[in-house]
């Protein structure tokens, strides 16, 4: 498992966007079938590079998607359509699908930014939905310790899963979980908990700017929560979208993609 602490996280450039650096959450070498950053985007006050995010379109290869975990801006696509952007909004992009995101509120904007492979670049494919249009639906998944409310599923034609998750506050209680089929990152946003892996000899708690678990090795591990947290988290390959965990002994484990 590799722990990743936002500030101590390299900072990279993000892809199509030179003058845009990020926190690497997810790197490349992780070899996760995904990439991803924490962008932030800063007032209109500031200069009209920091206040901007271009991607998709031509020469474009991957898939992009966006997760607003805080500030407030429009998403606008070349065909004219405008999205609102606002806290637990997400959207999703195919590779073809050229789009400009601006902060319009006076607070900055952050954005968990994921970017993976498009193995159908010929197809335009657009996914936005709110936390709210999904919390009580049958993509409001209870997996066990807390809900995952799933934006994508194998359905929406993505190779990856992005879902908020939230973890119950149960200082007594352990979660243990082995995903043998998926790759899974957890980018905790919010709370106070740990992960317990290899047996109990390595562990990590969680720092209030962010903490990302990368299960590069599918690796079994214990989540230990201390109280309510929320993570996003992406799972490659996608779900099929009403996967949950059974504790009832041994590591709860997700059945093959």
């Amino acid at each position: 498992m590799i722990v990743r602490h936002s500030v101590d996280l390299p900072i990279a450039t993000v892809p199509l966007n030179p003058v845009l650096r990020g926190k690497e959450l997810v790197s490349p070498s992780d070899g996760m079938g995904f990439t991803a950053y924490e962008i932030v985007l800063t007032s209109t006050r500031g200069q009209q590079s920091d206040s901007e995010l271009w991607s998709g379109g031509e020469g474009w290869t991957s898939n992009h998607m966006y997760y607003c975990i805080s500030g407030s801006g429009i998403c606008s696509l070349v065909d004219g359509r405008e999205f609102e952007v606002a806290p637990d909004v997400f959207m999703a992009f195919s590779s073809t699908v050229s789009v400009k995101i601006t902060v319009t509120s006076e607070d900055r904007m952050r954005l968990f930014c994921v970017y993976c492979n498009d193995d159908s670049p010929s197809c335009d494919r657009v996914v936005v939905r709110s936390l709210s249009e999904i919390i009580g639906t049958d993509r409001d998944v209870h997996w066990g310790g807390g809900n995952s409310r799933r934006f994508l599923l194998r359905d929406d034609k993505f190779p990856i899963t992005v879902n908020n998750t939230s973890v119950r506050a149960d200082a007594e209680k352990r979660f243990p979980m082995w995903y043998k089929h998926h790759k899974e990152a957890a980018y905790f946003i919010k709370g106070n908990m740990k992960y317990v892996w290899e047996e109990g000899e390595e562990e990590a708690e969680f720092h209030p700017d962010g903490t990302t678990f990368v299960m590069d090795k599918n690796d079994p591990h214990h989540v230990v929560p201390k109280e309510e947290s929320i993570a996003v988290c992406a799972f490659f390959p996608s779900l099929a979208g009403n996967e949950k965990h059974v504790f009832s002994g041994g590591y709860s484990v997700y059945g093959a993609a």
